[in-house]
């Protein structure tokens, strides 16, 4: 499908963005302790992508990559509260060439704003907007505050949870964990009322609806860092009579993807030198994968109280290389070491409990969210949780295999315009 011919409706598109949701955290996704109806109906309704990445673990940098369909260090926006680069084409830019109405409801998180020549509105001017939208093909982005920190129980608390695999267990994390949990039901409800207006108003039909989050949750070991809870979301997507209901897929996709996948479904030529493609391939079940590997890059700046502490990583198949550029400093940013009045618990709490713990497994892990080593490789099919650091084992065969994908790495960071590609050279021998 390279295009939609003059006779063919344009579709409407719905992009529902959820703002620090990890892609475990969902019943359809495995989740025992969520209930999430809503997202659980879309599944069932849908295709459910299994491993999809944000190329960014921070709200801004990973915003401006899927509005652009870029990855952070082409189209210029790697730090947190960054701009793109000027002449860098957005979502809106595209979609307004094929006759499209392109609408973001609700959290903005882009600069220059002029560069995103989006109809801004608040979320709850979107039932009027769905109402009064005519017979205009449309491309709306509701983009959620939730699940999003500072994290407070509802009334009556969320009830007993069971203990994240990839973090120490204690009553305070377990506390913080319930109180994220809340705010994911408060998401999955809030997303229900946006259901029923596409719904209510006839848009349900001809529309591609899909799910997302910028990337995981504000936990240790999440957000602000490349491992798997912090880069992994949840992706669903619906579009009635053209994605089978209740089909999942593995591929390897990245936020990235979507732009030159909403391009393709708006009938727009498509665009060279992107580094997404169109996920249609997927959706279509015409095949089964889409990328050898994606990646992510973190620089730990634009953040309030971060020092420099870049991160880069390469995911192909099941195996997957960090490398930690300033693996000599102590990751520093203020939502980790300062307290925050406002919520039940902070993150600060969680790495105290586990810091003055007499338990060393607790210790250490607290000690291993502020300072890495310089390369981290993982068996993901054996060690989802990236428990279990393969560079340092001694292994010939895993020397070898760090070698190869801090190679490919390398090569990606060059041709990307990272200024920290130089340094590579200095460790690839």
């Amino acid at each position: 499908m390279s295009g939609l011919t003059p006779k063919v409706k344009q579709p409407n598109i719905v992009i529902f963005l959820s703002d620090d949701h990890g892609q475990e955290d969902a019943g359809c996704y495995g989740n025992p302790d969520l209930k999430t109806p809503v997202l659980d109906q879309m599944a069932a309704e849908g295709m459910k992508f299994t491993r999809a990445y944000t190329p960014v673990p921070v709200c801004a940098p990973s915003r401006l990559a899927l509005y652009t369909g870029l990855y952070p260090h082409r189209n210029g926006g790697d730090r947190n509260h960054g701009s793109i680069r000027e002449g860098v084409t957005t979502l809106p830019g595209y979609l307004a060439k094929v006759g499209y109405e392109v609408v973001l409801a609700g959290k903005v998180h882009v600069k220059p704003e002029a560069a995103f020549p989006f109809t801004y509105i608040e979320r709850d001017e979107v039932p009027a907007f769905l109402k009064n939208s005519g017979e205009k093909p449309f491309c709306l982005i509701v983009a959620f505050n939730a699940p999003h920190q500072p994290y407070f129980n509802m009334k009556g608390g969320f009830g007993k949870v069971q203990p994240k695999l990839w973090l120490p267990v204690n009553k305070e994390t377990l506390k913080y964990t319930a109180a994220y949990y809340d705010h994911v039901t408060m998401l999955d409800h809030e997303l229900g009322a946006y259901m029923y207006w596409l719904q209510k108003y006839g848009k349900d039909q001809n529309t591609v609806q899909i799910y997302t989050s910028d990337h995981g949750p504000a936990f240790p070991f999440a957000k602000w860092t490349l491992y798997e809870q912090g880069i992994k979301v949840p992706f669903i997507v619906k579009w009635p009579g053209v994605v089978q209901p209740a089909t999942t897929s593995d591929a390897l996709v990245s936020l990235v993807d979507v732009l030159p996948t909403i391009l393709e479904v708006a009938g727009h030529a498509p665009v060279a030198d992107l580094d997404g493609k169109s996920l249609l391939p997927l959706w279509k079940q015409q095949q089964k994968q889409l990328h050898e590997e994606v990646y992510a890059a973190y620089t730990n700046l634009g953040v309030e109280g971060g020092n420099e502490y870049p991160i880069r990583s390469i995911i192909q198949g099941d195996k997957k290389l960090l490398v930690n550029l300033r693996f000599q400093n102590m990751l520093a940013l203020e939502s980790m070491d300062a307290r925050d009045e406002r919520a039940v618990i902070d993150p600060l709490g969680i790495l105290d409990s586990w810091r003055n713990s007499n338990n060393p497994i607790m210790v250490e892990r607290a000690k291993a969210y502020k300072k890495r080593p310089l390369f981290e490789l993982y068996d993901l099919a054996n060690d989802p949780y990236e428990l279990h650091n393969l560079a340092t084992d001694g292994s010939r065969e895993n020397q070898q295999l760090l070698a190869k994908l801090y190679r490919k790495l390398s090569e990606w960071m060059r041709t990307q315009g990272d200024h920290l590609a130089t340094e590579m050279i200095l460790y690839r021998d």
